[in-house]
């Protein structure tokens, strides 16, 4: 049913709109008020004139006692309208149930009327309506309108119960005290719930601590809440129920600090997880786990060590109560591996072990959850030299090491990989003694000589000057690498792992030429050293490089692979290595002097 009566723009303010329907219909009374508003405030007129009416009653004569009684009528009529002013709310006694309304005796010289709309704000059939007041019943309203010349005050049963509602809610608010409301829908945003008969809003971000996925599961519930701010001009109140949860998580999380001590052992359950560690509820707090307190091996993640759900025990490390912070440790609980890594661990045991990490200077080798070693880069291969780790081990790889040096105060494990392979450095000497020919391919090529591989992973270089008898300036410029070289070994040290060869050495020496000869006589003689025994004459003792001729005077032919007319011992053919030593020179002047 539509109202009979208009609201004042200041009327209309004081209710909270519900509907579109209702507030087009608000702002319609509002304007039919504001063009009536004169007629009310006329009410008041007869009384100001009270004083005249009584000196006139007293001068005049018995004809004007008539009139006396008119105006003691009118007075009393217009103190009885002075009672009921626009605005207030007064109580009153239901006389009857009309099909407009219900009329209403307020102490006036005439009934107010409260329409059916104005009874409540529940969608009501009629006849729901008609039944709500019977007469006799007293009932409290709001005056909306007086106009006492028409005989017309308007009542309004729920606007009487808004204002006596807005006035609790802000007596609440004053307070801080908490609430209980019932949900009655879920809305865009949030939940609509009614407090003292007002319509309420309950933002999602308010309903729980939380964020919650489906406020559906709120609606039909009652929930205590707090009432965070109320605007009665704008029909507005705003509750809260995670105020009221952070409260009292407050006051549980303020004992719980105040139980826990450092050292303490505690269990509770992984509620998050993060790049930098977990968190662990302990009723009201949570304590963070840093992923450096979660275990003594090595992982990627903290999730790979524990998900959300597990539950755990761990060790308080330390308790901030002012900014109500509690960091706790797992690892703490179990024994440093390294405190006992010299006891289980000794130098050239074998073990096994799983590469968590690769370097360019080596591989980190887990041998227990806590305890790695390195394997450095030079310590993978007794004959090759790898460029990067990765070439000989592979991250998550099972391998096989020899303990080299473990030091558990600076937590450090040196381990070897080629010890759990034969030296094969120990057999080369005896494998190839000097003089032994061997072909290999080229290797590298360099400033000062070139590599020749003579087995697999091990090299042996041929300096520059045992490349030919002729000065090579530059040897990229005659060997390329991949080519196969035949070369005589010189020496190898298998201490330091070098392998000398020579490519010269199995080459004709050159023929002198005149000039050469000339200067080799013109050279001056060596001085014999005083105190020094001479030589003993005797026959020149022919020298034999092992690994290239088996007899004396054999072909040179069969050495190079060309073919001559001329055959020459061994102790010619290497007179440039006794030249190099400066015994050739020694020689000569022995057979001068002789």
């Amino acid at each position: 049913m539509e109202d009979k009566e208009p609201m004042t723009p200041a009327e209309a303010g004081t209710e909270t709109p519900k509907t579109e329907a209702q507030t087009q219909e608000a702002e319609a009374q509002a304007a039919e008020a504001v063009a009536t508003e004169p007629e009310v405030s006329q009410a008041p007129e007869p009384v100001a004139e009270e004083p005249a009416v009584e000196e006139t009653a007293v001068e005049e004569t018995a004809p004007t006692a008539e009139m006396t009684m008119e105006q003691a009528l009118q007075e009393a009529e217009g103190r009885l309208g002075a009672k009921v002013r626009r605005g207030q709310v007064i109580k009153g006694r239901v006389v009857f149930v009309g099909s407009e309304g219900v009329a209403v005796d307020v102490g006036a010289k005439v009934e107010g009327i409260i329409p059916f709309n104005q009874l409540t704000e529940e969608p009501l059939s009629e006849e729901e309506l008609k039944n709500m007041l019977k007469p006799g019943d007293e009932v409290e309203v709001y005056v909306v309108r007086v106009d006492l010349p028409n005989n017309v005050i308007i009542l309004s049963k729920k606007r009487a119960e808004a204002d006596k509602a807005w006035r609790k809610i802000a007596e609440l608010y004053e307070k801080g005290e908490p609430v209980e409301v019932t949900v009655r829908e879920k809305v865009r945003g949030g939940l609509v719930a009614y407090l003292e008969g007002v319509r309420a809003f309950i933002p999602a971000s308010q309903v729980d601590i939380k964020r919650v996925s489906d406020l559906e599961e709120f609606v039909g519930k009652t929930i205590p809440v707090k009432i965070t701010e109320i605007n009665r001009k704008k029909g507005r109140v705003i509750l809260s129920r995670r105020a009221l949860l952070e409260e009292e998580q407050k006051k549980k999380r303020a004992e719980v600090l105040e139980r826990l001590q450092p050292g303490d052992e505690v269990e509770g359950k992984v509620v998050e997880v993060t790049e930098f560690g977990a968190f662990v509820n302990l009723g009201a707090i949570d304590g963070l786990i840093h992923r450096s307190e979660l275990s003594w091996g090595r992982f990627e993640h903290p999730k790979e060590v524990v998900k959300v759900g597990d539950e755990v025990k761990a060790k308080v490390l330390s308790v901030d109560r002012e900014r109500e912070r509690v960091n706790l440790s797992i690892k703490a609980l179990t024994p440093d591996p390294w405190q006992t890594a010299a006891e289980k661990y000794e130098v050239g045991q074998r073990i096994k072990g799983k590469v968590v990490g690769l370097t360019p200077f080596g591989a980190f080798v887990e041998i227990e959850p806590g305890l790695e070693g390195l394997i450095h880069i030079t310590e993978m291969s007794w004959t090759k030299r790898p460029r990067h780790p990765s070439d000989v081990l592979k991250e998550g790889e099972e391998v096989e090491a020899v303990v080299l040096r473990i030091d558990p105060e600076q937590r450090r494990l040196s381990l070897g990989l080629r010890q759990t392979l034969p030296d094969p450095w120990k057999e080369l000497p005896e494998k190839y003694p000097p003089g032994t020919v061997v072909k290999g391919k080229i290797t590298g090529v360099t400033d000062f000589g070139v590599f020749v591989e003579i087995e697999d992973g091990i090299e042996g270089l041929v300096h520059i000057s045992e490349l030919d008898y002729e000065h090579i300036d530059n040897p990229a410029e005659k060997f390329k690498k991949g080519d196969e070289l035949e070369v005589v070994v010189l020496n190898i040290d298998a201490t330091d792992q070098r392998v000398s060869l020579s490519r010269k050495r199995l080459l004709p020496p050159p023929v002198p030429t005149e000039d050469e000869e000339k200067e080799k006589k013109r050279r001056p003689r060596q001085k014999k050293s005083k105190g020094k025994r001479p030589p003993q004459r005797g026959p020149r003792r022919e020298r034999e490089l092992p690994g290239i001729a088996t007899a004396q005077g054999a072909d040179l032919g069969s050495f190079v692979g060309g073919e001559t007319n001329t055959s020459v011992k061994l102790g010619d053919l290497y007179g440039d290595l006794l030249a190099d030593l400066g015994l050739e020179e020694e020689a000569e002047a022995k057979a001068e002097e002789e």
